[in-house]
């Protein structure tokens, strides 16, 4: 813009500020070039925010936040929810663990804890289901031949004698079924805790080696019992252990060579009494010696005597006392069954030379 005119006020202070240069023209007249600011150009200073807005923006954010993370805390919960619906109808194949991915709190325990309670409650009912189709299956043949010697009987009276001899004696082994399978729900169950006593291993190891060598005389074998203690005491059921104790002993009985002995060895160690119960029979593969603890198992070898669950009470009734039982192979051919069970507080050991 051109002029000489002048402002009054802040507009002349403001002119002169902005002064740039005096310019002349060839004809004389002279002009003062001065630039203006750009009106909204330059930085300029937001206008402040409303509290009321500020408050607002904080409370969504809170709730926002307050609602992610009870999503994320409830999540759990509403897993098991859904998983305790599906095994009360029956699905005990229900797993959450996997679901909860590599969460680290509290509730990913508990839900592991729920897949382990499944897992358990699984392995029981089936265990359940086989033994109520095993037992079924073992009563079906002494019940048949009871029928068998009943119509043979009715059909020819002069054979009734016989018949009555057949009848008494499969009555017998029903009866004894009952009573092994009896004793095996007395051992999964495990001794009462108010019912237990202070056990001696080593006087109950001895009377079942004494009772089992008079056994063993009439069979061409010989039974041995040595400790390194003279008393080994724990807390326990005398008579679940004795029947324990006895069914290894005889199962090793059986099986051991004539004119061979079963070794039983018993020792003290780490607050636990070791059990060694050797024969000198023809073994078992590795992938056989597991199972012979399950109810009515039948391994390769096997005479067929008995019904299969002597090794599954003794089993039941070692881990009832807080004890364990492996089978391995014995040196120089034969099955050592090994056990283990924990002493009482403050040892219950007396120790001797041997015997």
């Amino acid at each position: 813009a051109a002029g000489t005119g002048a402002n009054n006020g802040e507009d002349d202070d403001e002119a002169v500020r902005n002064v740039v240069g005096r310019v002349e023209l060839p004809d004389g007249s002279e002009y003062i070039v001065f630039a203006a600011p750009s009106r909204g150009a330059g930085p300029q200073r937001p206008a402040p925010w409303s509290p009321w807005l500020l408050v607002g923006a904080g409370l969504a954010a809170s709730l926002a936040f307050a609602a992610g993370l009870a999503w994320y805390m409830a999540r759990p919960i509403r897993l098991m929810r859904a998983a305790v619906r599906r095994v009360a109808g029956g699905d005990l194949e229900t797993r959450i663990g996997a679901r909860l991915g590599a969460r680290r709190d509290e509730l990913t325990d508990l839900g592991r804890d729920f897949d382990a309670m499944t897992t358990q409650l699984q392995t029981l009912i089936g265990a359940q289901q086989r033994l109520l189709h095993d037992v079924s299956h073992e009563l079906r043949s002494p019940l048949a031949r009871l029928q068998a010697a009943v119509g043979l009987a009715q059909q020819d009276p002069e054979r009734a004698g016989a018949m009555l001899e057949r009848i008494e004696r499969e009555t017998r082994r029903l009866d004894e079924l009952v009573g092994e399978v009896l004793a095996l729900a007395r051992a999964e169950a495990g001794p009462d805790s108010g019912t237990r006593t202070e056990v001696d291993v080593v006087e109950l190891l001895a009377d079942v080696a004494d009772d089992a060598s008079f056994e063993a005389q009439t069979l061409g074998r010989s039974v041995t019992f040595t400790s390194t203690a003279s008393a080994a005491r724990l807390p326990g059921h005398p008579e679940l252990l004795h029947r324990a104790f006895d069914n290894v002993v005889r199962n090793a009985l059986r099986h051991t060579a004539r004119g061979t002995a079963v070794e039983i060895v018993a020792g003290v160690s780490g607050g636990a009494v070791g059990i060694r119960i050797e024969d000198r029979g023809p073994g078992l593969p590795a992938a056989e010696r597991d199972r012979i603890f399950e109810a009515f198992a039948r391994v390769p070898g096997s005479d067929g005597d008995g019904f299969g669950l002597g090794l599954a009470i003794a089993k039941r009734a070692i881990e009832a006392h807080g004890g364990r039982i492996e089978a391995h192979e014995r040196e120089g051919g034969g099955l050592s069954m090994r056990i283990e069970l924990p002493l009482a507080p403050g040892g219950g050991v007396d120790g001797r030379d041997g015997g």
